[in-house]
């Protein structure tokens, strides 16, 4: 839109607003029109401008309206507002007054079409040249744009920053997808870059009509930050993003997000400079961190036992000097805890060991980690005291309640129940079960001694039996054996209880395998060792 005062190409300036009428008008005009005629190039120069014959005729038709008249004419004695309009001259706003007629509501209307596109062009241009003296003083000119014009004065601005937004958001999706150019070495670079495409001192300025595009500025600039943290060794970098960020004048909802983020990049960083200052300390403790975690895969793959797997840990670092450390080792305290914990789910999992599982995640609770670390190994710990209950008995020995259950050591037994019983026919049904009772090597062998002098004893009697019965008389051979056979089991149990006392274990019998946790309830239930006879 190209403003033209036509009270200043009429040369009517010097004249009184009630003296310009419709005669005076076109006389003025028709020396106008022959001027142009007259020229050289057909034009009338105009504030850098070159005006036909059309430009100059739609420009007097305005003066049909009296109010247009009145301004028209104040503007052409008000010569910087009326250049500015004209060509946009800077002039106006580095000595920008107030007039009584800026108040008046029409007059704005009047000018703010013409007025809001010079302020758009020259916000832009400030904007992008970083001249913040003449961005602030077109921004204090907003009192002479109307409402209804604001979109258009700060358009071209307002596009620059979202284009500036785009360009970030690019970037934070090339960092996430690993396919930006920046390295280790060179991120830090973003920082000016950022700065650099959001001058807070620019922005701070802009009015209210701009705080979204602040706080999305805001948002883009915590995005990025993010992804920083996450793809690159560095805290320093997201922490001045954060820094600059909670510059800007932010109205948003998320403002306590990012507080809360730049509290905990802080913390984050402090703690890495303490880590930079301890680092040959840390590098032993690491060297104790790998062995811990060197020894899980040994207990996964059960060539560590888990009660091996314990004395390791227990001896590979004193607790209290772990625990004692700074807060630059909360991360390798934290990963000493998980990998202990790794290493007692590989003792239960693949071991069956719980007694050395819990001993092991009960070591993990002792080191000062975190609330969050804390509160899973005390659920891994209730978790495994759960099993414990569950399958005590099975998971260790029954008979001494210390040792783990060897393979090959196992009680075979078969318990019995009666489904239904007849008594004309005598028939009885019933089911059987064969049971596996879990045993340790060494309550086998104590068991065991109880078993073979039974038999000793068993063939001695037999053979006393049949010498005193005689060798030719079969029935006394006989009861020598029967003889021999309750002799020999008698004092079998008797030897396989005394070694049992001896030992500190049960012994084998139906009674004591009777509340065994497999076969208890099964008993309770009415299953015996006894084969139902008709």
């Amino acid at each position: 839109m190209i403003y033209i005062n036509p009270i200043e190409i009429l040369e009517l300036k010097d004249k009184e607003v009630n003296e310009i009428d419709s005669s005076i008008i076109k006389k003025s005009k028709r020396r106008l029109f022959a001027d142009i005629d007259l020229s050289d190039n057909g034009f009338y120069e105009y504030n850098g401008q070159k005006l036909t014959k059309s430009d100059c005729e739609r420009a007097i038709e305005e003066l049909e309206d009296k109010n247009k008249i009145e301004f028209y004419s104040h503007l052409s004695t008000n010569i910087e507002l009326n250049k500015f309009l004209a060509n946009g001259s800077n002039e106006l706003l580095n000595s920008l007054k107030q007039e009584s007629i800026y108040k008046l509501p029409e007059f704005v209307d009047f000018i703010s079409p013409f007025f809001s596109a010079k302020i758009d062009h020259i916000l832009l241009k400030s904007f992008q040249n970083k001249d913040l003296e003449l961005f602030s003083s077109a921004l204090r000119a907003e009192y002479l744009i109307s409402k209804r014009d604001l979109n258009k004065a700060y358009k071209s601005l307002g596009n620059e920053i979202q284009q500036r937004i785009a360009e970030t958001d690019k970037l934070t999706k090339e960092i996430k997808e690993e396919e930006s150019d920046y390295t280790d070495d060179d991120i830090d670079t973003v920082i000016k870059v950022i700065k650099k495409r959001f001058p807070s001192e620019f922005l701070n300025k802009l009015p209210l009509y701009f705080q979204s595009q602040i706080n999305k500025i805001a948002a883009s600039i915590n995005f990025l930050q993010l992804n920083i943290w996450n793809e690159f060794n560095t805290t320093s970098v997201p922490l001045s993003l954060l820094e600059y960020l909670l510059e800007l004048n932010i109205e948003s909802v998320s403002k306590p997000t990012f507080e809360k983020n730049y509290n905990i990049v802080k913390k984050k960083h402090e703690e890495r400079i303490e880590q930079e200052k301890n680092a040959p300390l840390i590098k032993e403790w690491a060297k104790i961190l790998i062995a811990i975690q060197s020894k899980v895969d040994d207990v996964e793959n059960e060539t560590l036992k888990a009660n091996d797997a314990l004395s390791f840990v227990k001896s590979s670092f004193d607790l209290n000097e772990l625990n004692n450390l700074p807060s630059f080792a909360n991360e390798i305290r934290t990963q000493i805890g998980y990998s202990i914990r790794s290493m007692s789910i590989a003792s239960w999992n693949k071991q069956s060991d719980i007694k050395n599982a819990l001993a092991l995640i009960n070591y993990s609770l002792r080191i000062n980690v975190n609330e969050s670390a804390k509160s899973k190994f005390q659920q891994d710990k209730n978790e495994l005291e759960e099993l414990e209950k569950k399958y005590k008995g099975v998971l260790v020995c029954h008979f001494c309640e210390t040792n783990a259950p060897d393979n090959g050591c196992e009680i075979n037994t078969t318990i019995y129940k009666e489904t239904s019983r007849s008594y004309i026919p005598r028939r009885v049904q019933f089911s059987y079960s064969d049971v596996t009772i879990p045993r340790c090597r060494s309550c086998k062998e104590i068991h065991s001694k109880g078993s073979n002098n039974y038999y000793l004893v068993f063939f001695a009697l037999l053979i006393l039996g049949a010498i005193i019965g005689g060798a030719t008389e079969g029935e006394h051979f006989i009861i020598g054996g029967i003889i021999g056979a309750v002799a020999g089991w008698i004092v079998g149990k008797v030897i396989e209880g005394n070694q049992v006392k001896k030992g500190g274990i049960k012994d084998s019998s139906e009674s004591t395998l009777s509340r065994h946790p497999l076969l208890i309830e099964r008993i309770k239930g009415g299953w015996t060792f006894s084969k139902p006879s008709a």
